[in-house]
């Protein structure tokens, strides 16, 4: 009974794909297969921190070489653009839940692409300010991160809060978007018990210049965490 209801949505009320709009039919979607088969991979080689390109045995670029971080490195599932952009654009912008958890398993499945991001003792989703939660009705990195930790049998903790808000990061440069983020993560209520001696890593679904993320890291450090990093669903940027 159940195949021929679906069967009559399909026909009824037909869902296209993300990015090409074609009929997704009984794909899983929101991505039809074409498209998740077309998801850009991240840059590589790439600079571990910024994913900028790097020369030699180092595993930084010249940029970052030298640097301190409190987010030591930052992965990516893919290349925010193409399929992946449009799968963000969905979870993001149009209140795509199917989208963001979608998402979550495309990152749950590349994390063996990337055998650095192993030995980690919790995941931690990068924070919402309440309003912005309010808005759009769930953190999207949140979903994205029970996604990694159903996949993984990561525990997911929440040590982080957004402490305030700021300006969507797309209409800030670089220089302006590190003045408007700092400070703007702290360790919540039990976050130091939740954090403490633990290597975290961090769940969000855009890194670009990695401002959040080393922001979030900072707090975890705060929290008394040994160990810090991040995993995002897209890289966003030019890193040729």
């Amino acid at each position: 009974m159940g195949t021929y209801l679906e069967l009559a949505l399909d026909i009824l009320l037909p869902r296209a794909c993300a990015h090409c709009r074609e009929d997704l039919g009984r794909a899983d979607g929101p991505l039809c297969r074409t498209c998740v088969a077309a998801l850009p991979p991240p840059p590589e080689p790439a600079c571990v921190r910024c994913a900028g390109r790097r020369r030699g045995p180092s595993p930084f670029c010249a940029d970052c070489a030298g640097r301190r971080f409190d987010c030591r490195l930052i992965r990516a599932a893919a290349a925010h653009r193409g399929p992946a952009a449009s799968l963000v654009h969905a979870f993001k912008f149009r209140g795509s839940r199917p989208a963001a958890k979608a998402a979550g398993r495309l990152m749950a499945a590349a994390m063996t692409l990337h055998p650095e991001l192993s030995g980690f003792d919790a995941l931690a989703a990068v924070p919402v300010h309440p309003a912005r939660e309010r808005e759009r009705g769930y953190n999207q990195a949140e979903l994205l991160a029970r996604e990694v930790a159903a996949a993984t049998g990561l525990p997911l903790i929440a040590p982080l809060v957004r402490a305030r808000a700021a300006a969507p990061s797309w209409r800030l440069r670089r220089v302006e978007r590190r003045a408007e983020l700092a400070g703007a993560y702290a360790p919540g209520p039990g976050g130091a018990g939740l954090a403490a001696g633990k290597r975290v890593l961090l769940i969000d679904d855009v890194a670009a210049s990695g401002t959040t993320l080393e922001e979030c890291a900072a707090a975890l450090r705060a929290a008394g965490a040994a160990d810090a990093a991040g995993y995002a669903f897209a890289r966003a940027g030019d890193f040729t």
